[in-house]
């Protein structure tokens, strides 16, 4: 008996009637850590306090699949009562077995189950579709995204063949069925069922020596992407149109371009050009902003050889630094993403057997100073994203507003391209300096603007007299400007003084200190507030009363009293700055 028991592979141990322990076989002394000789006779209680063995006697009811855990053993037990041949009581035994192993397996699924979930929430959740076939081609899964590129349940298409798949319209080409073929990493485009456009890459899983065993494809809806570069290519059409269309409008625009020169600098500016126009030099034309530097270029070219050939302005500071490379240089097809499939010229490559205008030149930033330069000293240009140059007969005028010799010492302009541009330079004064320009100036746009609007605007000679004297920071752009605005809003067909703004009237170059009325007022009205100006005026400027009486040509006493009345109890005239104390002026 004892020789069965000790070849079961539980464990057995057993108690008689009294608590004691009458049968242990080698499982359980195993399991329990124990021999039979040390525990045969003695109380389980002694032995193993926890045992569950005792109760059983009493309540005669069997305890099944109970947990248990003995030294470094999981043990699932079952306890029951023993009766002999006649039904009487004799003991109880429990019969274990060892489940440590099972539990470490159970938990090993657990993980599996959880990394299987996971991977199915990751597979599912990708933003691009995930397609599995075998080695034959059987689709095996599809994650959720594939369902909206094929319109159909996944379910539908795993276990299907993708030639089956294919010919039913799914998709075309498979690549599948290449990456089969080939036996390697296929990229091609793809149009599904639901009219989607996808970018496919399938990727080969091998075992062994070239035996394929999956399949994985990896897709991406590019149909928006698509239609959005086709937009960008049409866009990129009209507006090259559009180009074509202002360069030819410009052009006869600059035809009808009248140069002013009255004063002896034009005229010698004039004369320069003419001579420069002959040859085929760079010319860096110098000056502040809306003197005219744009006209002076287009009739360098309208009197050169090339005046048959395109005449290009790009302003270098009005076009994203990002976009002036490929604006001036043009690109290659598929240089950068968006890129037009036939690639563009740029403007140089546009202006070829004409004049390029550089305008704000020191605008230009320093990455695009190397590139310029090699486009002057060797006239040639290469696009982006190209590797071949090409050459380009073209004649570069620039122009800027800014001290570019200031921008070269201080490393803001590239001293090598300063010398090549600067090999004729021109500054052209501003229209303060040439001040005998101003009334022809002023004539030429009066008669272009009425004609324009059908208008017949008169300007006085008052008037005239006052924007000759006029500082005009603007130059001849600012010129232009005020005769629009004058004819436009003028009610009269004479311009009068009292329609010129007042920074003209005001202005501090002005030969006149006639007053200028604008509207009819009281006349004691109209002498206290010419006194409360004069009185404001003078003291804002000298802040003496001494001085304030020898400049208004009155006695001191008077300026003192005129002060009083008209500076009020803050004793600050009007337009004063706050903080200056104007009482100790006063008794200056």
């Amino acid at each position: 008996m004892q020789a069965l028991l000790d070849s079961i592979h539980n464990g057995l141990l057993m108690i008689d009637m009294d608590g004691n322990i009458i049968k242990v076989n080698k499982a359980a002394e195993r399991l329990l850590g124990v021999t039979g000789e040390q525990v045969m006779g003695l109380p389980i209680h002694q032995v193993f306090p926890e045992s569950k063995l005792p109760r059983v006697l009493h309540t005669q009811e069997a305890q099944v699949s109970q947990e248990q855990s003995v030294n470094r053993y999981t043990l699932v037990v079952n306890r029951s009562p023993v009766y002999d041949n006649l039904g009487r009581l004799v003991g109880a035994v429990a019969v274990f077995q060892d489940i440590t192993e099972l539990e470490s397996v159970s938990r090993e699924l657990s993980k599996i189950k959880e990394l299987k979930n996971e991977l199915e929430a990751v597979f599912d959740a990708s933003y691009d579709e995930i397609y599995v076939t075998d080695g034959t081609g059987t689709t095996t899964s599809i994650n959720k995204v594939g369902e909206s590129y094929y319109g159909v349940k996944a379910e539908e298409m795993v276990g299907k063949n993708v030639r089956e798949l294919e010919k039913l319209g799914y998709f075309s080409p498979s690549v599948v069925d290449i990456v089969l073929e080939e036996k390697r990493r296929i990229t091609i485009p793809q149009k599904t069922k639901t009219g989607k456009q996808l970018i496919v890459t399938a990727n080969p899983v091998f075992e062994g020596d070239n035996n394929i065993i999956r399949v994985v494809v990896n897709s991406r809806d590019v149909t928006e992407l698509t239609n959005l570069r086709q937009k960008l290519q049409d866009t990129e059409k009209l507006a090259e149109t559009y180009r074509n269309q202002i360069m030819q409008m410009k052009k006869k625009h600059d035809q009808c371009l009248t140069i002013i020169a009255d004063s002896d600098q034009m005229k010698q500016i004039l004369e320069m050009i003419t001579r420069v126009a002959q040859v085929e030099s760079t010319v860096l034309m110098l000056g502040e902003s809306g003197v005219g530097k744009g006209v002076l270029a287009k009739k360098i070219h309208d009197l050169s050889k090339r005046a048959e050939g395109p005449f290009i302005t790009i302003n270098c500071g009005a076009i994203p630094d990002n976009l002036l490379e490929s604006e001036l240089f043009g690109y290659e097809p598929g240089a950068f993403s968006g890129a037009s499939k036939e690639g563009k010229k740029g403007l140089i490559e546009m202006v070829h057997k004409g004049t390029l205008l550089l305008d704000e030149v020191g605008e230009l930033p320093l990455s695009l100073q190397v590139k310029l330069l090699t486009v002057i000293q060797e006239r040639k240009v290469m696009r982006v994203g190209g590797s071949e140059s090409r050459s380009v007969d073209i004649r570069i005028i620039a122009a800027t507003n800014r001290d570019i010799q200031k921008m070269v010492k201080e490393g803001e302009f590239r001293e090598d391209l300063y010398y090549r541009l600067n090999v004729i330079p021109l500054v052209i004064p501003p229209l303060r300096h040439r001040k005998e320009d101003i009334p022809s100036l002023v004539h030429y746009f009066l008669a272009k603007f009425n004609g324009k609007y059908q208008l017949n605007k008169k300007i006085s000679s008052e008037a005239l007299e006052l924007m000759t004297n006029c500082y005009w920071k603007g130059n001849v752009r600012e010129v232009e400007n005020i005769i629009e605005r004058l004819v436009v809003t003028t009610d009269s067909n004479d311009i009068e003084p009292a329609h010129l703004p007042d920074y003209i009237l005001n202005s501090s170059t002005s030969a006149s200190n006639r007053i200028y009325v604008m509207d009819i007022c009281p006349l004691r009205e109209a002498t206290e507030e010419l006194e409360r100006q004069m009185i404001s005026k003078a003291f804002e400027r000298y802040d003496n009363t001494y001085k304030m009486a020898e400049v208004l040509d009155v006695n001191q006493s008077t300026i003192v009293r005129k002060m009083k009345k008209y500076i009020g109890k803050d004793n600050r005239p009007r337009g004063r700055r706050p903080g200056q104390n104007a009482k100790n002026h006063l008794e200056t």
